[in-house]
This record gives structure tokens, C-alpha cells and sequence, in this order.
């Protein structure tokens, strides 16, 4: 136990120590490295020309090797720019942060305000801690992570989403309590836009492939009676956009028959994730194309099988 805090310790050192890196340079820097690693023989450089080749046939190899490129740099500015932005308040990246739907998120946070929750969708696009760093500020927020198998990276990851002033809530604690921060207007956001084998999901669309897709905040919205709203917070001409989606409520089926509930997961999981695709779209290179996106294949009824 000593072991793991000392190892949190040395790694808050360390991110103290690079606040002295100007985030401009830190930018260009981890820019520059994220592009020669796309050009090393990795695992995840294959598997990222793979995936935009199906994502985007009509497109030639060069230009699938060129975003592949700009894919591995945006992440690898976007690693090392948060890194020494690590201590910085949330107030200050909020500066100069420019809004898409406006209207829309003025919505969201005037229901939190009101004590009406929302089942927030947000994906691996972008910059999504940024997004958790900057929207606690505006809202009660709690988001929905994974444990880290890494004890003291995942202790940072929880100081660092939780430095904007939201909650970081695990995949497994009680739905209960996400229920009742709902219904007291918190705004859950969740990552759900992954193949998580382990996690129920549902087969939707993604740049027309079937990928399964987890459920549960589908599931979770419908259980607290609330909205669901995208919110995903990306890059353009060298600004941060934050971007919301309208806040959309889904009617629970009337029926109790298991077809009929799975069938309006599947309706709301569909669309927060053609909402998503339509922006990673517009901005390929951000978006994580090394996840195993089709990993899991459905059967002939629709079923998962065998992953891949």
C-alpha cells in the first residue's frame, strides 16, 4: 500500500514539475511524436489503417495512411497538452473555449439547476478529459469510468476528472446511486462508445457496421425517467469546441415484455451514436481507430458471438 502512494506522489511530482512546459510547445511536441509513432511497425498503427479502410471505403490508401498520421498526433498532443494543464484551475481552460448548441447547453444546465437530471453521452473523441475537467464548473456532474488495473495511475486519473468539481462515479457501484443523483439533477455522462465484452449491449450502426454498444445508460435514463444529451468537447483550427447535442427524452415501453424494453435501449443507443459519428466524421483523427471498435460480431438472430 506505501508502494502505490509513493508511486502517486512521484506522479504528481512529475506533473507539478511540467507545468513548467509552455502547453503551446507541449502541443507541438507531443504532435510531433504521436506522428512518428504512426510510423513505427505497432499493433495499434495497424489496427488503425484497418479500421478507417472500413470506416471509409471510398477513401484511397494514401489518405487513409495520412489521417492514420494526424490520428496518432492529435492524441499524442492532446496526452502530453493535458498532462502540463494538469494543475491548471478549470476556469482558466474554460477560457477562450468556444460552444456549439449554445441553446442546447444552456438546456442542460438550467434542468440540473432545476434538480432535473440527464444521461450525458460523451465518447473517445476529441478530448473527453478535458471535458470532464471543464463542465463541472457549469453543472453537478458526475461521470462514469472504469478502474484502472494500475492502482496509482487510476488514483490520478480520478484526481484529474475530478479536478473541475464533478464526481467520479465506477461501472461497479450501484446503479441506485447514479439513480438518485439523476433525480436530484445531476448530469451522469458516460463513455459509451466502445466494445466493452464484459458490459450488456446492443448491436447499432457505426459507419454502417454493426457494433455492439453498451446499454446501460440507455437503460439507466429510462430507469430515472430523464433525457439523454450528446456532449463531446473537440479540436477545431486550433481551438477547443465544446458541443451539445439536444437533450432528448425517450418514452419507456408500456409493455414489460424484455423485446419491447431492449428495443428502446437499442432506439436511444442508436441514436447518441449516429449523433457521435456524424462528428467523428467531419474530424476523423480524433477519434481512437486502434479500439477494437467490431471486435464482437452478431449472429444471424442478431445475438453477440465470437469476438475477433
Amino acid at each position: 500500500m506505501k508502494v502505490e502512494v509513493l508511486k502517486v506522489e512521484v506522479l504528481k511530482v512529475l506533473l507539478r514539475a511540467a507545468r513548467v512546459i509552455p502547453p503551446r510547445f507541449a502541443w507541438t511536441l507531443g504532435h510531433a511524436l504521436g506522428r512518428l509513432a504512426s510510423r513505427l511497425p505497432l499493433r495499434d498503427v495497424r489496427r488503425c489503417i484497418a479500421h478507417l479502410t472500413m470506416a471509409f471505403p471510398e477513401h484511397d490508401p494514401r489518405w487513409i495512411a495520412r489521417t492514420c498520421e494526424r490520428c496518432f498526433g492529435h492524441f499524442g498532443a492532446t496526452a502530453l497538452w493535458t498532462i502540463v494543464t494538469w494543475t491548471r484551475p478549470p476556469h482558466t481552460l474554460r477560457r477562450g473555449l468556444m460552444v456549439e448548441g449554445r441553446e442546447h447547453l444552456r438546456d442542460l444546465v438550467r434542468a440540473a439547476h432545476a434538480g432535473e437530471g440527464t444521461v450525458v453521452f460523451t465518447g473517445h473523441f476529441g478530448n473527453w478529459e478535458l471535458l470532464a475537467r471543464v463542465f463541472g464548473g457549469l453543472a453537478p456532474a458526475a461521470m462514469i469510468g472504469r478502474r484502472l488495473r494500475d492502482p496509482a495511475l487510476d488514483t490520478l486519473v480520478h484526481d484529474l476528472r475530478t479536478a473541475g468539481g464533478a464526481q467520479l462515479v465506477y461501472q461497479d457501484d450501484d446503479v441506485r446511486d447514479l439513480v438518485r443523483l439523476l433525480r436530484r439533477g445531476t448530469v451522469v455522462a458516460t463513455l459509451a462508445d466502445q466494445d466493452v465484452p464484459h458490459l450488456a449491449g446492443c448491436f447499432v450502426p457505426w459507419f454502417g457496421i454493426a457494433a455492439r454498444t453498451p446499454v446501460a445508460p440507455a437503460a439507466l435514463a429510462l430507469v430515472a425517467r430523464v433525457p439523454v444529451q450528446p456532449l463531446l468537447l473537440y479540436r477545431r483550427a486550433g481551438r477547443w469546441v465544446l458541443h451539445a447535442g439536444p437533450r432528448t427524452a425517450f418514452t419507456r415501453a408500456s409493455s414489460s415484455r424484455k423485446e419491447d424494453r431492449a428495443a428502446t435501449h437499442q432506439a436511444i443507443i442508436a441514436w447518441t451514436t449516429a449523433y457521435e459519428e456524424a462528428l467523428v466524421r467531419a474530424q476523423p483523427e480524433q477519434w481512437v481507430w486502434w479500439h477494437k471498435r467490431w471486435r464482437t460480431r452478431p449472429d444471424a438472430d442478431g445475438a453477440a458471438q465470437a469476438v475477433v
